[in-house]
C-alpha cells in the first residue's frame, strides 16, 4: 500500500507493507465513555456498531495527555487509546489520511501536539466570500488537520439585533451562526470570539447613529476612549455576542492599531495631562474588567502595548497578549519590528543591502526589500535598549532574536499566544498571495512559541481573498505547531 504523508506528521510511526481490510466482520468495542463516538466510527468506516469477530476498539486511557493518542493497526484489530474526545478525534483524522477505501496499513502510531493552542483566525468581516458553506469547509478541514482553535471575528457579519444598523447584508443568520458553533463543538474545536473594543470599528462608526462616539469625525475608524458611551456601546454588542458562546472563558478584544488616540478635543486635553497611552489603558482596562467580572479572560493584540511599554505594569492583570508579527521569516532574523521608536517600523541593518546581502534567504530578502527600512541599529534610542535590549539576542546588529518580545511579555507575567499570518499585508509571490513569506513566518513563529513555552499559536488572516487561500496557512499551521 502506497502511503501519502500524514499532515501533521506523527511523532512516532511504524508502517509495514501489510494491509488490513475493514468489512462486515468488524465491529466497534467502545470503552471510550464518550457519547456518539462509536456511532461516528461505525459510520465513517462502514463497520458494525457492536463488537464482532474483529475489533475496532476505543480505549479510554487517563494516563495519556489531553490530545495524545495511540494507534495500533493489526490484521484483526484496530485499537485507539486516548484520554479525551480530542485525542480520539485526532486518531480518527490520522486513520482517514491513511486509509484507501476500506484498506488500512498495519501500523503503530504514537502522537501528540507540541503546542496547547493551535488555531486559525476566520475573519468574516474582511472575507466577504466566506459564507456558511465555506466556513463549514474551513472548520471541518481545520479539525482534520488537528487544529483545536478557531478565532472567529465577525465585524458587521454578526446577526446584531439591538444594534441592527451595524449588520451587513451578508451577515450570518442566528441559525447559521449556531450551526457553525455546533460544528466546532462536535469537532473538538474551541471558538474564541473577537469583538474589537476601540479601533477597527469602521463597520459600526460609519453609520450616523454612532457618529457621536467617533474619535475623529471624518475618519470613522476608532471610538473615543473618553466618551462613556463608547464603553457602553461595546458592552451592549458583547452582550449580544456572548449568549452564543455559553461557558466562554476567553475573548479577544482586538485593541490594535489605535492610531487616532488624542485627536478629539476632550482626548487631546487628557493626553496633554496624562499621555496618549493613558487614554488607551483606561478604556481597555474597563473592557478587561467587565469581562473578568464574568469569568472571561480578555486577550488583546500587543502592538500598542509594545509601543507604550510604560503601561504594561498597569494593564488589567487578567489580560493575555496575542503577539503579532507578519515579517519575521528566519531565526535569528535580520528584521526587527521596532514599534517603540518607530510605531510602524520594520527595520534592518543597512549592511544587509551590501556585504550581507547574499546571506538572506529568498523569503527574507523579499521581505527586507518590500517592507523593511535600512537603518543603523545604533540610532535606536537609549530608552529602547533600556526596555528591550536584553531581549534582542547577542548577534546585533546583524541578527535579532526572532520574535524578541515573547519573553518581554512573559517577564511581565503575561500569557502569550503567537500570531503569524497566512493572508496579510500586500506583498506577493509569483503573482499570488505571498505564500513564501507566510510559510516561513508561520514555521519560525511556531518554533519560537515552542522554545518559549507560550500558550500556543493562532494564524491570522486578513483581506477579501478567495477563502481557498486560507488552506495553505491552515496546513502550515497544523504541520509546524504539532
Amino acid at each position: 500500500m502506497r502511503l501519502s504523508p500524514v499532515i501533521p506528521a506523527p511523532k512516532e510511526a511504524e508502517y509495514s507493507d501489510q494491509t488490513v481490510a475493514l468489512d462486515s466482520t468488524w465491529g466497534v468495542a467502545d470503552r471510550s465513555q464518550l457519547d456518539g463516538l462509536a456511532d461516528s466510527v461505525a459510520s465513517k468506516f462502514g463497520i458494525g456498531r457492536e463488537p464482532r469477530a474483529k475489533s475496532f476498539s476505543l480505549n479510554r486511557d487517563p494516563k495519556l495527555a489531553d490530545e495524545e493518542y495511540r494507534l495500533d493497526i493489526s490484521q484483526s484489530a484496530v485499537a485507539i487509546s486516548a484520554a479525551s474526545r480530542r485525542g480520539f478525534l485526532h486518531a480518527l483524522a490520522t486513520l482517514t489520511q491513511l486509509r484507501d477505501g476500506p484498506i488500512l496499513p498495519v501500523a503503530k502510531v504514537r502522537d501528540y501536539p507540541r503546542l496547547p493552542t493551535r488555531g486559525l483566525q476566520i475573519m468574516l468581516e474582511s472575507y466577504h466570500q466566506i459564507g456558511l458553506a465555506e466556513a463549514v469547509s474551513l472548520i471541518t478541514s481545520a479539525a482534520k488537520l488537528k487544529l483545536n482553535t478557531i478565532l472567529l471575528e465577525f465585524g458587521d457579519r454578526f446577526p446584531f439585533q439591538r444594534h441592527a444598523p451595524v449588520r451587513s447584508p451578508s451577515a450570518l443568520t442566528p441559525a447559521e451562526l449556531r450551526q457553525i458553533l455546533e460544528l466546532c463543538e462536535s469537532l473538538g474545536l474551541k471558538v474564541i470570539p473577537l469583538l474589537q473594543s476601540l479601533g477597527h470599528l469602521r463597520y459600526m462608526l460609519k453609520h450616523d447613529e454612532y457618529a457621536d462616539i467617533r474619535e475623529e469625525v471624518d475618519r470613522p475608524d476608532q471610538m473615543c476612549p473618553t466618551n462613556e458611551k463608547s464603553f457602553r456601546m461595546w458592552t451592549e454588542m458583547a452582550e449580544e455576542v456572548l449568549p452564543y458562546f455559553p461557558g466562554c472563558t476567553l475573548m479577544h478584544i482586538g485593541a490594535d492599531e489605535t492610531r487616532q488616540l488624542g485627536v478629539c478635543p476632550r482626548c487631546k486635553a487628557e493626553a496633554e495631562k496624562s499621555g496618549k497611552a493613558s487614554l488607551y489603558l483606561n478604556h481597555i482596562n474597563k473592557v478587561c474588567g467587565w469581562l473578568a467580572e464574568r469569568g472571561i479572560t480578555p486577550m488583546l493584540w500587543d502592538d500598542i502595548l509594545c509601543a507604550h511599554p510604560g503601561i504594561m505594569a498597569d494593564l488589567h492583570k487578567s489580560a493575555w497578549i496575542m503577539y503579532w508579527d507578519y515579517w519575521t521569516t528566519s531565526s535569528p532574523s535580520p528584521l526587527l519590528v521596532a514599534r517603540y521608536d518607530k510605531p510602524r517600523g520594520t527595520i534592518y541593518d543597512k549592511r544587509w543591502d551590501t556585504e550581507w546581502k547574499h546571506e538572506a534567504s529568498d523569503a527574507t530578502r523579499s521581505t527586507l526589500e518590500f517592507f523593511g527600512e535600512a537603518v543603523s541599529f545604533d540610532d535606536l534610542s537609549q530608552d529602547f535598549h533600556r526596555v528591550y535590549g536584553r531581549y534582542l539576542g547577542d548577534q546585533l546588529p546583524k541578527f535579532v532574536r526572532a520574535f524578541p518580545y515573547i519573553e518581554y511579555y512573559q517577564d511581565h507575567g503575561r500569557r502569550v499566544i503567537c500570531g503569524p499570518t497566512c493572508a496579510g499585508n500586500t506583498s506577493s509571490w509569483l503573482s499570488l498571495p505571498d505564500f513564501q513569506r507566510y510559510g516561513n513566518n508561520i514555521k519560525c513563529f511556531a518554533d519560537r512559541a515552542m522554545e518559549a513555552k507560550t500558550e500556543g499559536l493562532i494564524t491570522t488572516s486578513w483581506y477579501n481573498l478567495p477563502p481557498e487561500v486560507l488552506y495553505f496557512g491552515m496546513v502550515a499551521t497544523a504541520q509546524f505547531t504539532w
